[in-house]
């Protein structure tokens, strides 16, 4: 399976002008890692990014919340690590080569990892191409910041503190 045939494409963030010479300006933008879940492609912000980890041992621990995979350990910090796949209620999958750990901060003292499909690339998102979600937010739309809409794709962007909200 080749996964670089089946995600979506993404050109540079910047449109050439009508001379073909600098690149035009496409406003205020939101700098997102781009990742995969099925076929959709979702995004979280750069600055709620430590780094991004191939997926290693992942120990259990038995009592965890729903959603949780288990431990890792980062350079002496222990990392709780969710299944963003269980948080949006779709089938689990084998981790595989193109699967990644996206570590997140919350805060100061709370780091949490997200295991997903795949990490394609970062991306700035024009602020005026992102649509935000309404208030009231149910089930697995509450994990979920807003809609893009750029460059034919459409891109789901989470937002991270209410989907580790009671995750510790």
């Amino acid at each position: 399976m080749d996964a670089a045939n089946e995600m979506p494409s993404f050109g540079n963030n910047a449109q050439i002008d009508d001379y073909g010479d600098e690149p035009a300006y496409l406003g205020p933008c939101t700098r997102c890692v781009l990742f995969t879940l099925e076929n959709e492609v979702y995004g979280i912000q750069v600055k709620k990014i430590r780094e991004v980890l191939r997926v290693g041992n992942i120990r259990n621990v038995a009592g965890a919340a729903y959603g949780v995979l288990g431990v890792i350990n980062v350079r002496g910090v222990i990392v709780t690590v969710a299944d963003s796949r269980s948080m949006y209620n779709m089938p689990s999958r084998e981790i595989d080569d193109l699967s990644r750990i996206i570590i997140v901060e919350l805060d100061e003292e709370r780091t949490v990892g997200l295991l997903v499909d795949f990490v394609m690339e970062v991306k700035d998102i024009p602020d005026d191409k992102i649509e935000p979600l309404s208030a009231s937010k149910e089930g697995a739309s509450r994990y979920i910041q807003g809609i893009a809409h750029f460059q034919d794709n459409v891109i789901i962007l989470i937002d991270v503190e209410h989907m580790f909200a009671g995750i510790e």
